[in-house]
């Protein structure tokens, strides 16, 4: 008998609604309404049912910003000692809207950022301006001290230009820089042509890890399951450098906190909620472990009733 165990993060997509047009997107989103979202009522009846010890939730999308509720909800949550992040696309970002959702308990964002100047983040991005939007958004961030990080969809559009990116994550002020490993699901099964090979994923890595120990910004690597054997083996690499080797210790500094990559997030204490109350693995893994809906919106009694969703550690890769 599996043991029940409550997840330490749930990725929320309170809606799927967004007005970017992402080429990777894994939910396919469009700026349009879509139908059963979850209503106020329900999603504080789930944030009610977290219980004495509730996960940290990442408020996503979709743009969780185009909720005219998002602010009820977050300070909802945090009455309840939820902790809250948030990860909007920028576009619909002001220095009052981030100030009252900081306020309200957002204690850190994470915004995209794909390519190094307008003209390749917003060819990703599918919008114009979608570049000068996210960086301005950034630098509101950075102004009234709001701390966040830097998502990247790695691919072979901008394998070669990850140094220019992470420089001006350093330049706008990120606290780390999270590489999203493309996964071809969703909208992403366009550009799967697009994702790295094994060759590419090792020269990624040597690069993330490199960076990551000498500084000044954390890398973390997401959606890459070859990441956790590897950073064992670049460190017993390093280790047998004569003159200067980095340390694989845990960070300090700049970046302290930092961890060896865990590869794939299911099954390791994460779970995801669909905008419409599915229970998931993870948000590219398309497969319901059940519907709040049905357990009368008590996220608990859905976990505690889940064919053991957090337990089976599953990878992206068995469902591309």
């Amino acid at each position: 008998m599996v043991q029940f165990q409550m997840p330490r993060v749930v990725a929320w997509e309170v809606t799927r609604r967004c007005p970017l047009k992402c080429r990777h997107c894994r939910a396919g989103a469009a700026d349009v309404p879509y139908a059963r979202e979850l209503s106020t009522a329900e999603c504080r009846r789930v944030l009610d049912s977290l219980g004495p010890r509730p996960p940290m939730v990442i408020w996503t999308g979709g743009e969780p910003m185009l909720r005219p509720d998002i602010l009820e909800l977050v300070s909802h949550a945090t009455s309840l000692g939820v902790r809250s992040v948030m990860a909007p696309c920028g576009m619909l970002v002001t220095e009052d809207r981030l100030r009252a959702l900081k306020d309200a308990g957002v204690m850190a964002c994470s915004f995209s950022l794909d390519g190094p100047d307008a003209a390749s983040h917003d060819a990703f991005r599918g919008v114009p301006g979608a570049f000068e939007n996210v960086t301005r958004a950034m630098s509101v961030a950075h102004a009234i001290g709001m701390p966040f990080q830097v998502n990247t969809t790695v691919s072979t559009l901008n394998l070669d230009r990850l140094e220019e990116i992470h420089a001006k994550a350093v330049e706008l002020g990120a606290a780390k820089l999270d590489l999203f490993f493309l996964v071809p699901v969703g909208r992403g099964k366009g550009i799967s042509q697009y994702a790295l090979s094994p060759e590419q994923t090792t020269r990624v890595l040597d690069w993330a890890f490199d960076k990551t120990v000498r500084g000044p910004l954390a890398i973390k690597e997401t959606c890459c399951p070859s990441a956790p054997a590897y950073w064992t083996e670049w460190c017993s690499s390093q280790t047998r450098e004569p003159a200067n080797p980095p340390t694989c210790e845990p960070p300090s500094g700049a970046h302290a906190g930092a961890q060896p990559p865990c590869g794939c997030l299911g099954g390791r204490g994460f779970a995801f909620l669909s905008h419409v109350g599915d229970l998931q693995t993870c948000g590219f893994i398309d497969r319901p472990c059940g519907n709040v809906r049905d357990f009368a919106c008590d996220f608990r009694a859905l976990i505690a009733s889940a064919p053991n969703p957090l337990g089976a550690r599953g990878t992206c890769r068995g469902v591309v």
